[in-house]
C-alpha cells in the first residue's frame, strides 16, 4: 500500500560523476527504486563493477536482500557488470533481461528466475518494460506511471535513441514527466519539448548542450542523487 505523496523513489547507485564523497564513482550506470505501490526494491541496470554498487547501495542504507528485482537495459559491462554482486547476495531474484540476452544470463545465474523480454509488460504494478527496442543491438527501457499518471521513463544507454523509446510508450497516452539515464549520441532536441525533469547521466555526449537548451528541466545527475516522483 502505498504510504506517501510519492510513487518511487529513485536512488543513482552508480555513475561516473559524483555528488557525495561517501559513494564511488565509475562507469556505467545503475538505479535503485523504491516502488510505494507494492513496498519492493527493483534496480535498473548494475554498473560495471560488484563491490562499488554494492557499497553505493548501502551507503543508502539499504540492504541488497530486500532488491527483489533487476532490469537489465542491455548487454554491456558497463550495464551490467555489477549484476554478480546483487547475485551472491540473493541468488532466487528475478531479473528482466532483452530477450536476445535470456539463453547467456539464465545459463550464468542458474538459480535466478531469468525472464526474456520481447514486447512491452508490465514487471509490476506502476513498472513497465518498453520491450526491446532494435538497433545494432536490442535495449529496453523501464517505465514508471506515477500517482498523478505522469510517466517517468528511465534509460541505461538509449542506443536505438531515446526518441524511440518515447515513441513505444505513446499508447499510454499519458505525459512523460521524466527522462532519467543515458541519453548516449542524442541529438533530436525536440522530443524533449514538454518534459518536466531532463536527467542525462554517463554515457550522454551532448549533455551540455541539453542543458543550455533547457536550463530549467535539465537536473545533474550523478551517484548518490536521491529523487523522488
Amino acid at each position: 500500500m502505498q504510504t506517501t505523496l510519492a510513487s518511487f523513489d529513485i536512488k543513482i547507485v552508480f555513475d561516473n560523476t559524483i555528488g557525495d564523497s561517501e559513494f564511488i564513482p565509475g562507469f556505467g550506470f545503475s538505479t535503485l527504486i523504491y516502488n510505494h505501490f507494492t513496498g519492493n526494491y527493483l534496480l535498473f541496470d548494475t554498473g560495471e563493477n560488484p563491490d562499488d554498487l554494492l557499497h553505493n547501495i548501502k551507503e543508502f542504507d539499504i540492504e541488497i536482500k530486500d532488491i527483489k528485482k533487476v532490469i537489465i537495459s542491455h548487454d554491456h559491462i558497463e550495464n551490467s557488470g555489477g549484476l554478480i554482486g546483487i547475485y551472491n547476495v540473493n541468488p532466487n531474484i528475478d531479473i528482466y533481461v532483452p530477450n536476445e540476452s535470456f539463453i547467456t544470463y539464465n545459463r550464468k545465474y542458474k538459480e535466478a528466475h531469468v525472464h526474456g523480454i520481447t514486447d512491452a509488460m508490465e514487471i509490476e504494478p506502476s513498472i513497465y518494460s518498453t520491450g526491446q527496442i532494435e538497433n545494432y543491438l536490442k535495449e529496453q527501457a523501464l517505465l514508471l506511471k506515477t500517482e498523478n499518471e505522469g510517466l517517468v521513463l528511465i534509460v541505461g544507454c538509449a542506443h536505438p535513441g531515446v526518441e524511440e523509446f518515447l515513441f513505444t510508450i505513446q499508447n499510454f497516452k499519458k505525459y512523460v514527466k521524466a527522462i532519467i539515464g543515458g541519453f548516449h549520441s542524442f541529438r533530436k532536441y525536440p522530443y524533449l519539448e514538454g518534459v518536466e525533469f531532463i536527467g542525462p547521466c554517463y554515457c550522454s555526449e551532448h549533455s551540455d548542450e541539453i542543458q543550455k537548451r533547457f536550463p530549467e528541466q535539465y537536473q545533474k545527475i550523478c551517484v548518490g542523487s536521491s529523487l523522488c516522483f
